[in-house]
């Protein structure tokens, strides 16, 4: 039985966000102050865990989150574990941009527009998903988390995908063991 850790990112500009379409887009939300300081206090709750595998979802306040919690780990970048595509803040960006914020990371699994499943658009458009979508992504995840060897496994991902598997919205930071067989 593999032992997961879910853990929601910290606090992003989206999350404190009044309107998150107007005026102010929130493209690929980074992590407040307030953020920053809760993954530091996750840090602290998971320090002594051995973890042998490290998942990271492609969005920015996850990278960001990850780096805090976990520095000096390398994630596997995973955009599968993505969040719910429904607002700004989901538009993710590419590699090659990416790569110059997390320089240690490796993105060569991600493909040009992988928070729109791989197709081309317009990078600023937003796409939505629908609720089974979600689910799709989750069943696709879970096929591909089942050839991993590792058994202690830490996931940086976000709030409605985690929800799929916690059953309840995880707050910023929080983390919940998730026992996969």
């Amino acid at each position: 039985m593999k032992k997961i850790y879910l853990i929601r990112h910290a606090e992003s500009e989206a999350n404190v966000a009044v309107d998150l379409d107007n005026p102010t887009y929130y493209y690929d939300a980074r992590i407040t102050k307030k953020g920053k300081d809760q993954a530091l206090k996750t840090r602290k709750q998971l320090e002594n865990i051995n973890f042998d595998t490290f998942i990271c979802s492609p969005l920015t306040r996850t990278l960001q989150t990850f780096s805090i919690i976990f520095p000096k780990k390398i994630p596997i970048i995973q955009p599968l574990i993505r969040e719910h595509s429904v607002n700004s803040s989901e538009i993710g960006r590419q590699p090659n941009i990416l790569k110059e914020d997390f320089p240690l990371f490796d993105f060569s699994n991600l493909n040009k527009y992988w928070w729109n499943n791989d197709k081309p658009i317009n990078e600023k458009k937003i796409v939505k998903e629908n609720f089974n979508d979600i689910k799709m992504r989750l069943n696709k995840f879970k096929l591909w988390l089942d050839k991993k060897e590792g058994m202690n496994i830490a996931i940086v991902s976000h709030g409605t995908f985690l929800s799929q598997i916690t059953g309840y919205l995880l707050e910023n930071c929080e983390h919940y063991i998730w026992e996969y067989e």
